[in-house]
């Protein structure tokens, strides 16, 4: 999407995705953290949430960018910030494999059983939710600052991606209080 697309190329390129893998990995997020959000927010508010945060970001792309714009990764992120506030006590599990030498630090903080550990380590880990709030947008930050710096060119994707996530904050700072402050409002089922 660009100056020269029509103007329903605005809405439209959140429908649209790069490849197979790109919309398996969309839809994945959508259903580990679409499904909380939406039992939270009820359809109407989650379809209000989603299609905005697409269509503020769809409107900043075509006002600042002159590239194509696929996907739907910024309200992606918006659901993801959605879901972090309003269940931070959620606890995250986080899958990792790790080759030597990362697995010498993780052996250092908890000793492997086998010495295979040593070399190569699979396991899973828990983070309460709210960390995502911190966590995400610095890795964002970081890969923004690794392609500008590393490809001397800065990519759309990040900047997309933290704009989905402020959208995400405004979108609960906005919801009524009989959403945001229920009881059961820290834990959610990931």
């Amino acid at each position: 999407m660009g100056p020269g697309t029509g103007v329903l190329s605005i809405l439209m390129y959140g429908f649209s995705h790069a490849g197979f893998w790109h919309l398996l990995g969309n839809m994945w997020a959508l259903w580990v953290f679409g499904n909380p959000v939406n039992r939270r927010l009820g359809n109407g508010y989650y379809l209000m949430a989603y299609l905005g945060t697409i269509l503020v970001i769809g409107i900043l792309a075509r006002v600042f960018l002159h590239i194509p714009l696929v996907g739907s990764s910024g309200a992606l992120f918006a659901v993801i910030a959605i879901a972090m506030m309003l269940m931070p006590a959620a606890k995250l599990e986080i899958g990792y494999v790790a080759v030597f030498p990362i697995t010498l630090i993780i052996g250092l903080l908890k000793r492997p059983k086998h010495w295979f550990y040593w070399f190569i380590r699979v396991g899973i880990f828990l983070i309460p939710a709210l960390w995502c709030l911190v966590l995400i947008p610095l890795l964002e930050l970081w890969s923004f600052c690794w392609w500008s710096y590393y490809l001397s060119a800065w990519s759309w994707t990040q900047v997309a991606h933290l704009l989905g996530m402020v959208c995400g904050v405004v979108i609960v700072l906005m919801l009524p209080t009989r959403i945001t402050m229920r009881r059961r409002a820290a834990v959610a089922d990931f």
